[in-house]
């Protein structure tokens, strides 16, 4: 089990938490439930396999970038039940997921080269000023960005999410989320 669970659940969980803002539900929200009522229905049960899928929640969580509350019961509850703390939940080297100050530096880094075109006329510097002032400004919205350098070539997804809980950066291509913490 890599961190606390197999990675192949784990990407696959993160996968299908980044597609609820089609439907106007936030990763937090259903995270947070499904730990809930993961905890309540191992505690009606006793069956492990319940804890074991609120870690998978937990671990994908804090994969994609997010914190985890250590201040929620049901988050109390199965680190206590299963003995992992909050640290066991980090994001490792290899995660998918990055914490990143809203300013220009940290945000142009979430960004591959990127030159204007007739499709695309946005300068990279732009693209940024664009970024931050949506973040800033909690625009609630999903926005695309997309650059494709040749035609031959697949083209680089930019995808930023913001809704009434939530704010975060998803790389498509290269799967890498990213969310931000305000200077």
């Amino acid at each position: 089990m890599e961190e606390t669970g197999n990675f192949g659940e784990t990407y696959v969980m993160m996968y299908a938490l980044e597609t609820l803002h089609n439907r106007g539900i936030t990763v937090k929200e259903t995270v947070y439930e499904s730990i809930h009522n993961l905890n309540q229905w191992y505690e009606q049960s006793g069956n492990y396999k319940y804890l074991e899928l609120a870690l998978l929640h937990m671990q994908a969580y804090a994969n994609m970038g997010f914190a985890l509350d250590e201040a929620d019961l049901s988050v109390q509850k199965v680190l206590e039940y299963t003995g992992k703390t909050k640290d066991d939940f980090f994001p490792r080297e290899n995660s998918f997921g990055k914490r990143i100050r809203l300013n220009r530096a940290q945000v142009r880094s979430m960004i591959g080269k990127w030159k204007p075109s007739k499709e695309h006329p946005m300068t990279i510097a732009e693209l940024v000023d664009d970024i931050i002032y949506k973040v800033k400004t909690h625009c609630e919205g999903r926005y695309v960005y997309r650059y494709q350098r040749k035609k031959t070539e697949d083209a680089e997804v930019y995808e930023l999410v913001i809704n009434k809980g939530e704010c975060y950066f998803y790389d498509v291509k290269n799967f890498r989320f990213y969310t931000f913490v305000e200077e």
